[in-house]
């Protein structure tokens, strides 16, 4: 089964993919935004993706997780996908706070420049708005909306960073 979704939202991705393999799905692929699943015993799988960390090179980090039993399912860009059988027990990749303080941030500093780029090109259509260019009406909403979905994204994580700090 191939099944279409858009996330920036890397936690509410997460969740989804759990959702399904409590439903009897497990993913197989992912790219750009089409994810496939094969059918699995319900519950089977237990999900997470992750921001490939700085300073460690891929290999290390594909080795280390497969070193601790878990399976990597597809990497896309710098989002990896990974799953454990939940027969192993809890699958968490940061159980502590502070490692997953540090893991929001880098995905807060890993969409910042994307935020940005977004705004930008959405102020270079403006000339061509005001030559009523339909063209330039439309990717100035279109860019507009994904600014707004990067914004929101990075407003999500930081809340949840400084949930955490309360936390500490």
């Amino acid at each position: 089964m191939i099944k279409f979704r858009w996330y920036v939202d890397s936690q509410k991705e997460q969740d989804w993919l759990n959702e399904m393999s409590k439903k009897g799905w497990a993913l197989k692929s992912f790219f750009l935004g089409f994810y496939k699943f094969e059918k699995c015993e319900p519950g089977e799988y237990i999900y997470q993706i992750d921001l490939l960390p700085e300073g460690k090179s891929k290999q290390e980090y594909f080795e280390f997780m497969e070193e601790t039993g878990v399976e990597i399912v597809d990497r896309w860009f710098y989002w990896v996908y990974l799953c454990k059988k939940a027969s192993e027990g809890p699958f968490e990749l940061y159980s502590d706070n502070e490692s997953l303080k540090l893991h929001y941030e880098s995905i807060v500093k890993f969409f910042k420049p994307f935020m940005y780029l977004e705004l930008i090109a959405a102020l270079l259509q403006v000339p061509g708005i005001c030559g009523g260019s339909y063209l330039n009406i439309f990717s100035f909403i279109l860019l507009i909306i994904l600014f707004l979905g990067f914004l929101t994204t990075i407003k999500s994580f930081e809340k949840r960073i400084d949930s955490i700090d309360k936390d500490i």
